[in-house]
């Protein structure tokens, strides 16, 4: 059975492989875990059979290895699977032209107040050509307060952003600031103090990352040297 979900605000990154008759057209587009709340964090992808033909659809999990900001995850689609199965035993069948909004995917907190982000991956793919596939990375984020921001957190800054080698973080008290690259590695943290903080981004290579200050909301980070 599907579970309640809380305190929901992830981020989901799509890659599309090798798909040739799937596509995602719908998905929640942030998520958050509070890593202090013991609950279940849920999200949903909606998938749309782009072929002229009626398509029986499975799903996997393809990679499933939490660190630290869930200890265990399930998914829905046909049945509900926990974390000790990674593929479906039956499938949905969709249409031509047609979309199921059936998935959905939880994890839960560890409740370590720990501030880190975590990956997994799910596989949407046609069960007579599997190599006709959709796969969709789902990076998960936890902070002590997820979902509960103070007026303080709420008033951090990052500038420019777009950035060249170096970014300007302004914030009321002390913290740390923390980069991930979209395939959810951790590439920069920096303690920060208060008032205007320059750091130096020359290290990282041009691209799109995540970054949070002390705890807040992944936002997205843009640098182009």
């Amino acid at each position: 059975m599907k579970k309640a979900l809380y305190l929901v605000l992830f981020s989901v990154f799509t890659v599309i492989a090798q798909a040739q008759s799937l596509s995602v057209v719908e998905k929640d587009t942030v998520v958050e875990v509070n890593s202090t709340a013991v609950a279940d964090y849920g999200f949903h992808i909606k998938v749309k059979n782009t072929s002229s033909e009626d398509l029986e659809v499975y799903v996997r999990r393809a990679y499933n290895s939490p660190t630290c900001a869930y200890d265990s995850a399930y998914f829905c689609w046909d049945y509900c699977y926990g974390s000790d199965v990674d593929n479906s035993i039956g499938y949905l069948n969709i249409l031509a032209g047609d979309e199921k909004n059936d998935f959905s995917g939880h994890v839960y907190s560890p409740t370590t107040s720990a501030i880190c982000m975590d990956s997994t991956r799910y596989v949407f793919y046609n069960g007579k050509d599997p190599s006709d596939s959709l796969s969709v990375w789902v990076h998960i984020s936890a902070g002590p307060t997820m979902g509960s921001m103070d007026l303080q957190i709420a008033t951090n800054k990052l500038y420019p952003n777009p950035a060249g080698n170096y970014i300007t973080v302004e914030t009321s008290r002390r913290g740390q600031l923390v980069i991930y690259n979209t395939i959810g590695a951790l590439v920069k943290t920096k303690a920060i103090n208060p008032g205007k903080n320059a750091i130096s981004v020359a290290e990282l290579s041009n691209g799109v990352y995540l970054y949070s200050v002390d705890g807040a909301s992944f936002k997205k980070l843009i640098i182009r040297n």
